[in-house]
Order: structure tokens, then sequence, then C-alpha cells
């Protein structure tokens, strides 16, 4: 029997957006379908998955899922190591959105864009969904605008990438930050050994 998306019980407005033109996802793919409901269920998630197989809406649907647009709060936080690849989960975040009942609060924090006009924005209100690079995601905390203390969920996408470029430390201080009852996903293609003690963390 095929799995199909109505089976995984996610917010009805996330269903429409799967039919969606601009999405179109008839079918959840195999890591989609292994690591959604364990999402839902509140699990730590080690994901071992290639580029391309989904795993992008495996994170973003259960967490959207789960999130409460009422508490304009950080939520959820998701890294990537590089500005491309947080700019795609961005823009993959962006495309749900747009069809929820009432938009959550998204921003994506990367280098090279403009930091202070960050720090005055998070100073008027707290995005509910961060997405981002270590680095600046970091700096923004350091600096006292990013208060992830209640977030709930933490994605670290492209964990092998992550290690190889030398942001594990950052990844690992971002984690410090988070209150002890934290829901971790962890998506990598590979898991190369430097990555396994901080899996065991």
């Amino acid at each position: 029997m095929t799995t199909t998306f109505a089976d995984f019980k996610l917010k009805p407005w996330l269903l429409t957006a799967l039919k969606s033109k601009s999405i179109n996802f008839v079918q959840p793919t195999p890591v989609q379908e292994r690591v959604i409901p364990e999402v839902l269920k509140g699990e730590n998630v080690v994901g071992q998955s290639q580029t391309g197989s989904g795993k992008t809406h495996a994170f973003l649907l259960p967490i959207f899922s789960m999130m409460d647009v009422d508490e304009q709060r950080v939520q959820a936080v998701v890294t990537a190591p590089s500005r491309e690849l947080a700019t795609q989960t961005y823009n993959a975040a962006k495309q749900l959105n747009k069809f929820a009942p009432e938009p959550f609060t998204i921003h994506n924090y990367v280098g090279g864009t403009d930091k202070e006009h960050q720090i005055e924005q998070l100073k008027r209100k707290q995005p509910q969904l961060v997405i981002g690079t270590p680095g600046r995601i970091l700096d923004l905390i350091n600096s006292g605008a990013l208060d992830i203390h209640l977030a709930t969920q933490f994605v670290i996408d492209e964990a092998d990438m992550t290690l190889d470029m030398g942001f594990l430390e950052q990844v690992d201080q971002i984690a410090g930050h988070f209150p002890e009852k934290l829901q971790m996903m962890v998506f990598s293609a590979t898991i190369p050994v430097g990555l396994r003690p901080f899996l065991k963390k």
C-alpha cells in the first residue's frame, strides 16, 4: 500500500500546498516517508540522504505542522552550511507558508547580508522559524538580538558539509543556547567519523 501525504495527519493547509501547481508533490519520497512520522512524534532524527531526495520537505512539513502561529517567538532553527543551501531551504519554506491561513514569520540569516538591519528587525519582532548559516545565526544570538532559548526544534542540514567547512563548532555553540528539551534533526549525505561524536551528544 502506498503512503500518501494525507496519512501523516499534517495540517490541512499543508496538503493544499503540496497539491498546488507550484509544489505539486504527489507521493512522499522514501526519506519523507521515514522521517515525517518520527518528527511528528517528537523523536530525534538522523537522516542519511542525498541532495534531491526530498529531505527539505521531510523536515519542513512536520515543523510547519507543529508550529504555533500565535506564539511570536523562535520555535525552530534550521542551519545549512552555505548561503545557497540556506536560501534554497528558505525559499521552500516561503512557498509552503503562502498557503498558511495565517502566515508564519520566517527569516533567512546568512553571511554577506546587512547584520545591523537584522538586529534592528529582531528588536521589534522575533521570527518563528529561523533558517540560515551557522556563523550568522550564532552572531545574532551572541549579540543578544536573536533569542532561541524557547525553541523546541533544531535541524542541521548537510551535516557532513558543515563538518568539512569547519562550522560544526559553531553549530555546537548554537545548540548550547537551546532549552534542555530539544528535538534534533540531522541530515547528511554521508556520516563521516568526525560527525559521530557530535551525533552521540
